[in-house]
Order: C-alpha cells, then sequence, then structure tokens
C-alpha cells in the first residue's frame, strides 16, 4: 500500500515537540502582556493586492496565490505586517498608540533548507500611532525580554540601523536608487562583500567608491563607539542617526544582551522607512531570529491614512533550532501527572470521579482506556513518564480511598477521596 507522504517544506508536529512549543508561545504571549501589548487575529487568506502594494518583488513572488471562485487573486497570508495596517486603517474608533501582539501561521514558497520552512508560525509584535525612539526601544526591548525569558540571554546579538540614515548616506555616493542598494546590501553577508562590490557597481558606482561603501558597512560598532565622524551625511540623516544611538543606548534598559548598530542590516521588505534591526545567535550560523522595524508609510499606501507603526516578527523555525542548540527547547518541561488505574470494570465509574477531581485541581490525568491487570496498567503509566499512580481496587473502592504510587521512588500511600486534591503533600512529609 503507497503511504502518502507531506509535503516538502511543511512539518509534521508530534507530541514531544509540541508540548515544549506551547511554553515558547505562553513566554511570548506572557512577557508581551506585561509589556501592556493585546492579542489580535487576522484571516489566514487576502487579497494579493495587498501584499503587491509596497512588500516588494521578492516577497511576491514567494506567496501561495490562486483564483478562488468569486475570480478574486488571493494569497495565503505570507507575513502579518499589511494585514495589522489594513486592520488598523479600518477602525476609526481605536485610541493611540495601540499596542498588538499576533501568533499565527503563515506560508511562503521558498526553498526549505535549515531554519526556512513553506509553512511556519509566526509571532509578531507592532506599535502603532506614535513615532518616537522610545516606541522604537520599546519594541526591540519587548524583543529581548522573550529571547531573555526563553533562556537565552547573552546568547544572542542585536544589529540595528536606520532606512533614513541609510538613504543619506548612500545618497553621499550618488545612489539616487535606494531600494535596489538595500537588496544588494540586505544580502551582503550571505554572498559576500565582492559581490556586493560587483552589485552596487552594476548600480553606477565605480569599483573604488562601490569599495568604499561595502568596508564603511562591514564593521558592527558599539552604540557608544559608533565613528559618527567617518560618516559624510546631511542634516536629515545626522537626525536619524542621533535617533538610532538613542534607541540603542535607551534599549540597555530592557536587556543586557548585546545591542551593536550594523549598517548591513537593512532589511529586504521595501516598506521599511526608519530603523530596521535583526536578532542573531551568537554561537552557530543560523538565520536570524527575528527581525523588523519601522515602516510608518504603509498605511497611507495601504488606506490614505497615516499611521506611524513599529514593529517586528519571529518564526518558530529559527527560534526553536537555537533553544535546541542550547539544550532548553523542552527546558522545565513537565510530563503527565498522574495515571489512573483500576482493577476491573466496575471500578471505572470511581476511577473516573477520582479522575475528573484531579483534574479540577490543576493536575494532568489520564484514565486506562481499556481494562487490563494493574500491572500492565502500571507499565504504560511509567512508559508515559507519569509521576504518579492512582491505584483504585475492591479495597479502595470500598473504603472510599485512593492508592497513590509515586512512579520514581516505588512508595505508595493510601488516601482517603475527600482528601486526593492535595496528595502530593502525603509524598512531601
Amino acid at each position: 500500500m503507497h503511504v502518502m507522504e507531506k509535503l516538502r517544506g511543511f512539518r509534521d508536529i508530534y507530541p514531544e515537540e509540541a508540548e515544549p512549543r506551547k511554553r515558547i508561545f505562553k513566554v511570548a504571549e506572557d512577557i508581551s502582556e506585561r509589556f501592556g501589548f493585546s492579542k489580535v487575529e487576522f484571516p489566514s487568506l487576502e487579497l494579493l493586492e495587498l501584499y503587491k502594494i509596497k512588500s516588494g518583488d521578492e516577497l511576491v513572488n514567494q506567496i501561495f496565490s490562486f483564483t478562488d471562485r468569486g475570480n478574486r487573486s488571493v494569497a495565503l497570508i505570507p507575513e502579518a505586517t499589511p494585514s495589522l495596517v489594513r486592520m488598523i486603517s479600518s477602525r476609526k474608533d481605536l485610541r493611540m498608540p495601540a499596542k498588538w501582539y499576533s501568533f499565527q501561521r503563515f506560508w511562503r514558497y521558498e526553498e526549505p533548507q535549515a531554519g526556512r520552512q513553506r509553512e511556519f508560525y509566526q509571532f509578531n509584535a507592532d506599535i502603532f500611532g506614535v513615532d518616537s525612539y522610545q516606541a522604537d526601544a520599546e519594541i526591540v526591548g519587548l524583543a529581548a525580554s522573550i529571547l531573555d525569558d526563553l533562556g537565552l540571554r547573552g546568547k544572542y546579538i542585536i544589529y540595528l540601523n536606520s532606512r533614513e540614515f541609510m538613504e543619506s548616506f548612500l545618497s553621499s555616493y550618488g545612489i539616487s536608487d535606494p531600494e535596489r542598494a538595500y537588496l544588494s546590501i540586505d544580502r551582503m553577508k550571505k554572498k559576500g562583500e565582492d559581490a556586493t562590490v560587483d552589485e552596487l557597481t552594476e548600480l553606477g558606482l565605480n569599483g573604488n567608491a562601490a569599495e568604499s561603501l561595502v568596508d564603511s558597512i562591514g564593521t558592527a560598532y558599539s552604540p557608544d563607539d559608533f565613528p559618527v565622524s567617518n560618516y559624510s551625511i546631511d542634516s536629515g540623516g545626522r537626525r536619524s542617526l542621533d535617533r538610532l544611538l538613542k534607541t540603542a543606548r535607551l534599549i540597555r534598559g530592557y536587556t543586557d544582551s548585546d545591542i551593536r548598530i550594523d549598517l548591513s542590516i537593512v532589511r529586504g521588505l521595501s516598506y521599511y522607512t526608519g530603523i530596521v534591526f535583526e536578532a542573531f545567535y551568537k554561537f552557530s550560523e543560523f538565520r536570524s531570529i527575528l527581525g523588523g522595524g519601522r515602516y510608518d508609510s504603509l498605511s497611507q499606501l495601504i488606506s490614505g491614512t497615516n499611521i506611524p507603526s513599529v514593529g517586528f516578527g519571529m518564526g518558530d523555525v529559527v527560534l526553536e533550532a537555537v533553544l535546541k542548540n542550547e539544550g532548553i527547547f523542552d527546558r522545565d518541561l513537565k510530563g503527565p501527572d498522574v495515571f489512573v488505574c483500576y482493577s476491573s470494570a466496575e471500578i471505572f465509574e470511581y476511577a473516573l470521579k477520582v479522575a475528573n477531581r484531579l483534574r479540577k485541581g490543576g493536575l494532568k490525568v489520564s484514565v486506562s482506556l481499556s481494562v487490563r491487570s494493574i500491572s500492565s496498567q502500571l507499565k504504560a503509566a511509567s512508559k508515559g513518564n507519569y509521576r504518579y499512580a492512582a491505584i483504585i481496587g475492591e479495597r479502595e473502592l470500598n473504603s472510599q480511598e485512593v492508592s497513590f504510587k509515586e512512579l520514581s521512588s516505588g512508595t505508595q500511600k493510601a488516601i482517603p477521596f475527600e482528601r486526593i486534591d492535595n496528595f502530593q503533600k502525603f509524598f512531601d512529609q
């Protein structure tokens, strides 16, 4: 018989992977709510036109799109930002600033490779309605706080740059089309400096100028050590650089992890207008863990309204790889608590009563769904990594007790039914 296989670039997530993933999602959501963010959700299907507006040709070419029965060109969502801007623009009654987070599934028709799948989950957080370096710092600080709480404190670097500053800086080299230059610079770490020089030369720079430009963006600096005087920029570029450095210093109030200014970080999507940033794991050549920036003009393009916006996205694929590399993917993961064993079908009702009382107390409890010997049920409990077995036979039924067995030690105690809510304390005595 032919066995159907999953599609390339898509994942089956079994319980041993799904359980620790719940912790990742919960940490991200809990930290966001501590920062005052509220959860939102949006559809998995949007009009294709939403992404053609300003996401860039590279993203549009990666979209899973089709014509629906209404003859509309639609797309499985490849990212969150356009949907979020559509949502925020459609409501005039929302108080600003609005701070939103989401955790949804996305699709991109890319070549599957390490750290990249065609279907993935992504956490997003965005601040709408305020244009300030304090908001920029908070969104980066939220990202850092999530990574820190997941156990990655000191294990990553956040690289910052400013599209406004880069536009001024590239203009000083005579580059009139910064978008094309951004695409080349964004790939520099992957393709290498020589390839980037060649691509910039094709944009009209002579060889020496292209080499000088690449050399000037090839080093990452601490915010305190950035060589401001080395860059010939206009007054607008100077203001943008000053804001970037203020932001970087303010982020230190959120985390003690490394913050660097790196002019090769420009982000490939064309809608970014101000700060851009990415976080990378220090100890392996993974893709970026997360990335984002300010995109103040996107709402104007989508809805004709001006809503300052800054945010970031963090995909699950690279984050999981990093946590596994650190050996903390399933850190603090608690197994199931109690497996309820019973000796005959006549006792099942009492066994179910015991299980439901324990569940109401917040415990993870299973009941054997077939009548087997107690020894077989205990083996099943042990293989399932349960901490305790609740054993119920004729004696326990008649005396309205439950015999609890701690599987790691073999210690067993009989406890009256009315006291089983706190049965674990009997093992601490």
